[in-house]
């Protein structure tokens, strides 16, 4: 009898066990994308540092900063290329106002040096002072550090559609996360915009927002802003080039997608040193000036030649299916769209703005215009652009 308890005994424990195990395997504690991971307040930026920013930059604006800004940094879940939960990181602009703020996103350009994000310079830089400003005149402002910069130790996803929106669009959901938690009074209004590699993050941003975002927010404007969208035709021209002034792109280009697509290695692309030297180049540690100088302008040293005439010739080249499949003009925009770019920009020719505006006007079921700047090399035209598109935002509400 003894015996027979304890083989009853025994049973029960072991069903216990079991359940308890099971249980245990179906709860699910895998971070949900745009969950708050961290946060930390950063800095407090008045409406003098504002003011005195502007004048210090010498930057022109019909804007009047009204309030004083909380700067977050925020810790967030996204995903990864292969949908997995990971880490990154953004700066959250909050204005000291009781009133319901609209949310703005926007974009930075290309950043190589993973601590040259505004969650590590702070507010007093020009990528921090777009987030201040924004913020001083209604926006809750978030500048999404993307995937592979700030905390993020992934190879940055150069110019790749999904991932670039994905990273952003997690972040202004983190940032909703944010204001419901502490209390912040918001508007589901969403306004975006970037320059440079942040225009084409603002076109992929707003197509995924339109596809999948409609409940979540209500995209009021978009202005990407000298931006290359399309990735196939900006691969080629830099490609049919004899000298670049700016090879660190094109190397950020290729080892990117060299990093996410198979079939294809360094070593196909680049002549030598360059193809053993471009992974220590592009560590995160490294900012754009450095790599610059490291490689050379002479676009047949830098780059094999025989992969450069397959690419030319190869309408199924590996790579440019990779590029196609990035680009931004093949979708019919929802949301009224100003594309800036200066008539005189070197490094993102302004043909490419051109061409998008004819193809996206023609597919859009909303205005797309084309807002050409006479002059201003793409650095020195940005600063203008930029508060240019930030008036109009603000003419808007």
């Amino acid at each position: 009898m003894k015996t027979k308890n304890l083989y009853y005994l025994l049973f029960f424990l072991a069903v216990g066990i079991s359940l308890f195990s099971c249980n245990k395997d179906n709860t699910d504690d895998t971070p949900q994308r745009g969950d708050l991971i961290t946060t930390f307040k950063m800095d407090d930026i008045s409406v003098a540092d504002i003011n005195l920013g502007l004048t210090v930059a010498g930057a022109s604006t019909s804007l009047s900063p009204q309030y004083n800004v909380e700067m977050i940094k925020l810790t967030y879940s996204t995903i990864d290329e292969d949908g997995n939960p990971t880490n990154a990181s953004g700066a959250l602009f909050i204005p000291s106002t009781t009133v319901a703020c609209p949310f703005m996103s926007y974009h930075h350009g290309t950043l190589v040096k993973r601590s040259d994000v505004p969650t590590f310079t702070g507010a007093n830089t020009s990528e921090g002072m777009v987030g201040a400003l924004a913020a001083s005149v209604g926006f809750i402002s978030c500048l999404p550090d993307y995937l592979g910069l700030g905390d993020s130790q992934k190879v940055h996803p150069y110019l790749q559609a999904d991932l670039s929106a994905s990273a952003s669009i997690d972040m202004l959901l983190a940032a909703k996360n944010y204001c419901d938690e502490n209390g912040i009074n918001f508007s589901t209004d969403l306004y975006i915009c970037g320059y440079s590699e942040g225009g084409y993050v603002t076109m992929a941003t707003q197509r995924e927002l339109e596809l999948n975002y409609t409940s979540e927010f209500q995209l009021q404007a978009s202005a990407p802003m000298a931006g290359p969208y399309d990735v196939e035709a900006t691969a080629e021209g830099l490609l049919n080039m004899e000298n670049y002034s700016s090879p660190a792109l094109i190397g950020f280009i290729m080892y990117s997608y060299t990093a996410y697509y198979e079939n294809v290695s360094l070593s196909n692309v680049f002549n030598a040193p360059y193809a053993t030297l471009i992974p220590s180049l592009y560590d995160g540690t490294k900012n754009l000036a450095t790599i610059n100088a490291a490689l050379t302008t002479d676009m047949s040293a830098l780059l094999n030649q025989p992969f450069v005439s397959d690419f030319r010739s190869n309408s199924s080249h590996v790579l440019r299916l990779a590029f196609r499949e990035n680009s931004l003009l093949d979708w019919n925009p929802k949301t009224k769209i100003r594309l800036y770019h200066s008539m005189e920009d070197e490094i993102v020719p302004y043909a490419i703005s051109v061409n998008a505006d004819q193809i996206l006007s023609a597919r859009s079921s909303s205005s797309v215009d084309l807002i050409s700047i006479p002059t201003g090399s793409h650095t020195v035209a940005a600063v203008p652009i930029i508060l240019s598109a930030l008036e109009w935002f603000y003419s808007l509400e």
